[in-house]
């Protein structure tokens, strides 16, 4: 097997796996939340408050922040954890990040010293050398120092805040904060901010609907008024959530009322009033409980053959499932939030709901807006279920395919592929072995002095002068596939 081969396709992979689950981006009612996940080993409380307080500080600004031609509020949150160990076990769905002393561990591209680059801190790809450093990130104690060590009070350098760019998709000198960490043009740009929500929320985070309420009449928005203006003729209203204007005309005999009062009154203690915008009303909205179900004889339907055929493939496919993660469990580390659709030839289509690797769902019938397509026949899906067929053999003999649903996705399940085609045995593991890793332990000397020229940069930001990320491979970029946006209706109180 070709190790490097298969740890390329691996870091390829990672592009589409890492961000999803340790940044995350929430769209609610035009508001834009982007929260960083952090787990820190070998920091102590400050260091991790301090590290917190930065980002958000920072990213957030005095003033808040915005994204988009309707001006969405954009704001920056952390989340922080601790862990042991960021090399061998690094908790599910956060950026882990190792922190060691910068005189006697200092973060380097390579576990040796002899030959090695030493860095204050660093986020993904740069420990490649000998040695095979394989940390998410490796910061040092003395990241975001005073610029001044004579004046500990005043300006500090903004390390924390840069490297959270990186955790976001910004690469070095994309502008402000990523080209320098001190001085007055360390702060992010807009133009950071907007690259960081394209990446992560998407270019649609901030719909035209969000400018309506912001004062201005946005005719290329496909506004005919606005709340805080009018722009509506005198027996017009201006709806508040969309911007459009309706008459004001109110059928009493149609259950409306000009009023809240009024509608009240007439509805009864058991009714809602909510106005209509579209109409300038009040209407009246009745809720009903109903404490015991009803039932029609006619209505009920006895369990059929082809609910037992059905639910008997729905077991089958749960197993299909499961069993390839049993014979590779490597991918349950590519897998995010997946939506998988399971065609059957000739019989019955499936789908396959999965959260960060887990199946929470399976059932008859396609789900809509599918990441993927996976086609077999009854005969694979059987001789998997009684081990007959090992999945990775199915896959490399045709008889399963996949395909990705979009080009990111197609991209993705095609280097999955890849990896199982060419580097996955096609031989079922049997029950009870152990597949052991092989791992080199390198020991770092105890008590060694760093050289002299390894002292902290007396100008130095981020990195010493001259060695901002050299030969760094990069794997922070971030794709976020799943936008979240939120309904308006036209009824308010």
């Amino acid at each position: 097997m070709n190790i490097r081969k298969l740890l390329i396709v691996f870091v390829l992979l990672s592009l589409f796996s890492l961000s999803r689950a340790s940044t995350t981006c929430e769209v609610n009612d035009c508001k834009i939340t982007i929260t960083i996940k952090i787990a820190f080993a070998g920091a102590d409380d400050a260091y991790i408050q301090n590290a917190k307080n930065e980002i958000e500080n920072v990213w957030n600004g005095p003033n808040g922040r915005t994204y988009g031609d309707c001006n969405c509020p954009v704001s920056f949150k952390v989340e922080t954890t601790k862990t042991a160990d960021c090399v061998n076990n690094p908790p599910a769905g956060y950026h882990c990040i190792t922190v060691t002393d910068y005189n006697n561990n200092p973060p380097r591209n390579q576990t040796n010293w002899t030959g090695a680059q030493f860095y204050l801190g660093y986020m993904y790809g740069i420990a490649t050398g000998n040695g095979g450093n394989s940390q998410k990130g490796w910061w040092s104690n003395i990241m975001s120092r005073p610029v001044d060590p004579n004046k500990p009070d005043d300006e500090h350098y903004k390390d924390f805040a840069h490297e959270a760019g990186h955790m976001i998709g910004l690469e070095d000198c994309d502008g402000g904060l990523m080209c320098q960490t001190s001085g007055p043009n360390s702060n992010p740009t807009q133009a950071n901010i907007d690259e960081a929500v394209n990446e992560i929320c998407g270019a649609t985070a901030c719909p035209d609907r969000c400018c309506c309420g912001n004062g201005v009449i946005d005719r290329n928005k496909n506004e005919q008024c606005d709340p805080m203006v009018g722009g509506c003729r005198s027996f017009e209203y201006c709806c508040p959530v969309c911007c459009h204007c309706y008459r004001k005309v109110c059928f009493p005999e149609n259950g409306e009322y000009a009023d809240q009062e009024n509608c009240q009154a007439n509805c009864g203690p058991d009714a809602k009033c909510c106005y209509n915008y579209k109409t300038g009303c009040w209407d009246c909205v009745t809720f009903t409980i109903v404490e015991e179900p009803k039932y029609v004889s006619s209505k009920i339907q006895g369990i059929t053959e082809d609910d037992h055929t059905r639910q008997d493939e729905i077991q089958k496919i749960r197993n299909f499932y499961t069993e390839g993660l049993r014979i590779v469990p490597t991918l349950r580390e590519f897998l995010t939030n997946e939506r998988i659709n399971i065609i059957i030839t000739g019989g019955n289509t499936y789908h396959l709901l999965i959260d960060k690797g887990e199946l929470y769902e399976v059932d008859a019938g396609a789900v809509a807006d599918p990441t993927v397509k996976v086609t077999t026949d009854i005969g694979v899906v059987n001789a998997i279920h009684s081990r007959e067929l090992s999945p990775v053999t199915a896959v490399k003999e045709k008889r399963i395919t996949t395909e990705g649903v979009g080009f990111l996705n197609g991209i993705k399940f095609w280097l999955i592929g890849v990896v199982i085609d060419n580097f996955v045995s096609s031989e079922r593991i049997p029950e009870g072995r152990v597949v052991e890793e092989e791992t080199t332990i390198v020991e770092v000397p105890t008590g060694r002095a760093i050289p002299k020229e390894l002292d902290v940069p007396a100008s130095g930001g981020e990195f010493p002068e001259g060695k901002i990320h050299e030969n760094v491979l990069k794997v922070d970029t971030y794709y976020e596939l799943d936008f979240n946006f939120s309904g308006v209706g036209v009824y308010g109180r």
